[in-house]
């Protein structure tokens, strides 16, 4: 079992480099490689428990939040229009 887990995706760790690096390509022994020179990227891995393993992580959609539109009331015509003068 692996000790560290990308999250989904393919994913740049060295600045300037492409990304290429994804959980197929990417050995446990690189990813400490990795990490020891660029701690930055430590949040493209998946959190891991204390007693080891790997946190399952559930992927969830974002939420649409729906706006009420306040209707206004037609009892006054608008300023400016046609009919104001």
């Amino acid at each position: 079992m692996k000790k560290y887990i990308l999250k989904p995706g393919t994913h740049q760790f060295a600045p300037g480099s492409p990304a290429v690096h994804c959980n197929n390509n990417l050995t446990d022994k690189e990813a400490e490689w990795y990490l020891q020179r660029y701690p930055h990227i430590a949040k493209l891995f998946t959190p891991q428990p204390p007693g080891g393993g790997v946190f399952e992580i559930k992927e969830e959609k974002p939420k649409m939040k729906r706006r009420r539109i306040k209707r206004a009331g037609v009892s006054a015509p608008c300023s400016g229009g046609e009919g104001s003068l």
